[in-house]
């Protein structure tokens, strides 16, 4: 079998542009909202799908992006992807994420405000992209088969999590 070929991330260079448009995005909504915005960690962690993602843990907050999506679509993630992790992050700090839809009124205000499209997520070709390929488990309601990742199976098994069919609205049992 053939090992996949997957393209290099973003070089050292291009990561530091990243992080400058992201501050300089931040700075924007300073001056916009006359309110001073803290710069906040960028890391270049994330896998698979997405292209960025905006973490707020606690009081720890950071921005998260996928350096071999912004390697396969460097402009269009260097403007859409920043302003949209960056936008999350300037909704959290005006109202607070538990009062608001993620990506709801405030957001796409808030993306509009800094130059972007309010859309929520991006339609990428992932061929060469590393994606994370999780162990699924079988699950059946009244009528039929279900396969959950391992993340919803392991918030059943703590009794974290209850998950119903979106058709017959039945419980789902493991199999």
């Amino acid at each position: 079998m053939n090992q996949p070929v997957y393209i290099e991330p973003i070089t050292e260079l291009q990561r530091t542009e990243v992080i400058e448009a992201t501050n300089c995005c931040i700075a924007a909504a300073s001056d916009l909202y006359s309110r001073e915005f803290a710069v906040v960690p960028v890391d270049f962690d994330l896998r698979g799908k997405c292209a960025g993602m905006y973490q707020a843990q606690r009081k720890h907050r950071r921005i998260r992006y996928n350096p071999w999506l912004f390697a396969k679509y460097y402009k269009e993630s260097l403007g859409d992807t920043v302003i949209h992790e960056v936008s999350h992050y300037i909704v959290d700090c005006l109202y607070g994420l538990k009062r608001v839809k993620p990506h709801g009124v405030e957001w796409k205000t808030v993306m509009v405000d800094l130059g972007g499209t309010p859309k929520a997520t991006g339609n990428y070709d992932l061929t060469g992209i590393p994606l994370r390929q999780y162990q699924r488990f079988a699950y059946a309601c009244n009528c039929r088969t279900h396969q959950l990742t391992i993340m919803r199976h392991r918030k059943i098994q703590r009794g974290r999590a209850k998950y119903l069919c979106q058709f017959c609205h039945g419980p789902l049992k493991a199999l």
